[in-house]
């Protein structure tokens, strides 16, 4: 056993070899950089490798490629702590710390290292990450809870909280959702999940905290917006139309020709009579009025061998359509609304062995189409596709269609009104009808011609107005106040009806009961309401107050075969008694 004395030597021996080693790589060094050294600000660079702990317990630590495991060693003797590392913590350290804690540099040599520590009592811990998060693992047990989603999707909610999961979590989610309305008789949605949409996650109980914050953050009720949009569909159409006509008959009167005229509008002409063939006749005959459409002023004149006809007409149209829909959608959502028909029509697909024949249709009116993508500063972004079309099927069973419409992107303030799509269109046409040379000679040229000018002008402005609903139960005051309204206009229209329909003495027997009823002249009360029951059958308000004046229910035996065998059944059923 080596005495204090003899531990002191080696100590010291152990000292004097380390400087004699740092005095021969010193004198390696060149003159220069010594000199540039010893004149500099800058702290020397330490002589050897070492951990320096001082009585404050500041540290400096000097290292180059030095084990990690030595490291902590002398952290441990240098600082007097209690340092236990794991077989698995291993690495290297080079470091210059200066005026550090001790805690500080167990940090420092650590973290480079991908190793973390422990305080438990007096000792220090020191683990590699893999090993502490196994323990973890171990010691909290992996947990399990149900989120209930009311306005975001399950599919959405996995991608976001994926993030938030440890390498051990699981997660499960409720089936997706029936895509869209499909509108058919014979499919309701079958046997579809129909409860909210859930997810179940697996995961560390600081984990699922985490996720159940986020679910509070992200499923919260989303924005809608009402878009109106107005469509104005303005054509101006403006017709001329001018033709004179005449027939000239020489060598025979026009009463020899069995000549007629409907109303002096038109002249036709005979044979002409056996006894005038070797006479000379001529007949000179326009066409020009038939070029102008019915209506108008008309001109007839009928004498002797002249029939003169003279035909004009001015012809004014002016046609506004306004179109005004309106729809509610939330953010994100596809709208579409369509006020017009649908025109069905057959299509034949016809292969080599069998020909197939399809119903289509084609729609009509006024739709909208939309999306809205709104933001938190006020601002809607909409996809737009507002559409003003007419049409219909040719004789031929085809379709026509002639529409308006707009496909667009753009950004709105709230409750701010643009104009989107605006079309001006003007088509004119002159039409002219005449004989040559003659109806080129001025004023008199008039008789041997006819004109038909047209000029047709359509405007359509396209105008959408967007605002965001924020306030439902306003929104919902004031749809309950339109449905009041609407009912207050049923009744105004149904109060119009002549006295003595069946209904309106329905209604004044039914007044006329409820007021006996007040005065507690029940039996006239009964007898005012059975009236209305019997001029009104379906009157629900009438049946019930019989009701009421009787204390008990008017309900008729629902006599049957079938019947009886069911009531007898469930009467006789022993389970009845605990049902």
């Amino acid at each position: 056993m080596l005495h204090g004395k003899d531990i002191a030597m080696r100590s010291l021996a152990r000292l004097v070899g380390r400087a004699a080693v740092t005095a021969l790589c010193v004198s390696l060094l060149d003159v220069p950089q010594l000199a540039a050294q010893e004149n500099s600000d800058d702290p020397p660079f330490p002589a050897a490798e070492s951990v320096i702990v001082d009585g404050d317990g500041a540290v400096e630590l000097h290292v180059v490629d030095m084990p990690l495991a030595t490291v902590l060693r002398m952290l441990s003797v240098q600082g007097r702590k209690n340092i236990i590392a794991t077989p698995a913590v291993e690495g290297t350290v080079t470091a210059d710390l200066y005026n550090v804690t001790f805690d500080q540099a167990l940090r420092a040599v650590l973290v480079t290292n991908n190793c973390d520590h422990r305080m438990q009592g007096d000792f220090i811990y020191v683990y590699t990450r893999e090993e502490l998060a196994d323990m973890q693992a171990a010691a909290t047990p992996v947990a399990s809870r149900v989120y209930r989603l009311n306005y975001i999707r399950a599919v959405d909610v996995v991608a976001a909280i994926a993030p938030l999961m440890s390498d051990d979590g699981k997660i499960s989610q409720s089936p997706d959702a029936e895509a869209g309305l499909e509108i058919k008789l014979s499919d309701v949605g079958g046997d579809s999940y129909a409860h909210q949409d859930f997810i179940v996650v697996h995961d560390y109980p600081e984990r699922l905290d985490a996720i159940g914050e986020l679910l509070r953050t992200i499923d919260v009720q989303p924005l809608q917006v009402l878009v109106e949009a107005t469509i104005l569909r303005a054509r101006l159409t403006d017709d001329n139309a001018l033709g004179v006509d005449f027939s000239l008959v020489g060598g025979v009167d026009l009463e020899l020709l069995g000549g007629t005229s409907i109303g002096v509008q038109n002249l036709s002409v005979g044979a002409l009579p056996t006894d005038r063939f070797e006479k000379f006749n001529s007949t000179a005959t326009t066409d020009f009025a038939s070029n102008v459409p019915d209506g108008g002023f008309t001109l007839g004149i009928i004498k002797d061998h002249v029939a003169v006809f003279l035909r004009a007409l001015e012809q004014i149209t002016d046609t506004s359509v306004i179109a005004n829909p309106k729809v509610i959608a939330l953010n994100k959502q596809s709208a579409n609304i369509i006020v017009g028909r649908r025109d069905g029509y057959i299509t034949t697909t016809v292969t080599e062995t069998q020909a197939v024949q399809k119903v289509e249709f084609l729609e009509t009116g006024t739709q909208l189409t939309f999306r809205p993508f709104i933001g938190t500063d006020s601002f809607v972004r909409m996809e737009l596709h507002p559409e003003d079309s007419v049409g219909g099927l040719t004789a031929a069973q085809l379709p026509f269609e002639q529409t308006t419409e707009v496909t667009t992107n753009v950004i709105v303030r709230d409750g701010h009104t643009i104009l989107i799509g605006g079309l001006f269109r003007e088509v004119g046409s002159e039409s002219r009808s005449q004989l040559p040379l003659l109806g080129d000679v001025p004023w008199l040229g008039d008789l041997f011609r006819s004109k038909n000018d047209s000029l047709d002008r359509e405007e359509v402005i396209i105008l959408l107005t967007v605002r965001i609903i924020d306030n439902h139960e306003r929104y919902a005051e004031l749809s309950a106040q339109a449905r009041d309204d609407i009912e207050l206009s049923r009744v105004s229209l149904r109060r119009s009806a002549m006295w003595h329909s069946r209904e309106r003495i329905a209604q004044s027997h039914y007044r006329s009961a409820l007021d006996l009823q007040a005065q507690g002249q029940n039996a006239l009360a009964l007898w005012n309401a059975r009236m209305a029951v019997h001029n009104h059958p379906r009157f629900v308000s009438a049946i019930k107050l019989v009701q009421e004046i009787q204390q008990a229910d008017e309900w008729e035996d629902n006599t049957g075969v079938a019947s009886d065998f069911i009531d007898n059944l469930i009467d006789n059923d022993p389970r009845g008694a605990d049902r």
